[in-house]
């Protein structure tokens, strides 16, 4: 396999002072619920205090397996890869994790994802923010992954257990794919990841909660500062028409 995001984990420095035009966490964001990173292919990087913390990474291990299979897996597998992304399809998840247990550490250790293992099972896996805004932003120009690309910007507005999608990282401006997770209690963990372009700038954002998928989204909204994000977007949180959100930027 080729080791992409190798590279790119080499060159990563730290954002010390984003440029308007560039999508990036905000400095003064430090909520301990939600991990936020930002990751630009140029190898610049921004991201919360708890970013590089593990966490559960729900259905976002979907991701890793994915991949995999898509380079290592019979002709039949990866015809599922795109199926499983794009509704958040659990069955699909189990019988590929099952085939093939190795395939998430393998990814983790390929692209050096540092906080991510697997834990006996897909379901188990723990990431980090970091870790996964590095992996996704490493696989964009990867024309092998278009399949689980494809899945991310097709994705569902409603997964297949009944889960609501599209919240988080999705509610950004200027998102061109993304995949959420939750856990099966629907509150005590969420997570989204999105990729986007908005003029000569291409960024991946991930966001890992302690929370539920509404703490996901509010978070994410405060703690990204975005293209062209004007006050009136800032104050109004997309979910919710005219109501606004105290303590907004």
């Amino acid at each position: 396999m080729r080791k992409l995001g190798v590279a790119l984990a080499a060159s990563i420095s730290m954002l010390l002072a984003p440029q308007a035009s560039a999508y990036h966490v905000d400095p003064s964001y430090a909520r301990e619920r939600t991990a936020l990173a930002v990751v630009h292919p140029d190898g610049r990087v921004s991201i919360s205090p708890d970013a590089e913390e593990a966490r559960p990474a729900l259905s976002l291990a979907k991701l890793y397996l994915g991949y995999w299979v898509l380079y290592n897996g019979t002709a039949e597998e990866k015809d599922k890869v795109q199926k499983m992304v794009e509704s958040s399809d659990d069955a699909i998840a189990s019988e590929l994790d099952r085939a093939h247990p190795e395939a998430i550490d393998e990814i983790a250790e390929d692209f050096e994802l540092r906080q991510t293992r697997r834990g006996g099972a897909w379901g188990n896996t723990e990431t980090s923010a970091r870790d996964l805004a590095t992996f996704v932003n490493g696989i964009l120009w990867d024309p092998v992954a278009k399949p689980l690309l494809n899945g991310m910007e097709k994705q569902a507005a409603v997964a297949q257990d009944g889960f609501i999608q599209g919240f988080g990282t999705a509610r950004l401006h200027n998102v061109r794919g993304s995949k959420m997770g939750w856990a099966d209690d629907r509150k005590s963990a969420t997570g989204s990841v999105s990729f986007g372009e908005a003029g000569d700038e291409t960024w991946t954002v991930a966001a890992l909660t302690l929370g539920t998928a509404y703490e996901n989204t509010v978070d994410t909204r405060m703690g990204i500062n975005q293209v062209e994000d004007s006050p009136k977007s800032r104050l109004r949180h997309p979910a919710l028409g005219d109501v606004s959100l105290p303590g907004w930027k």
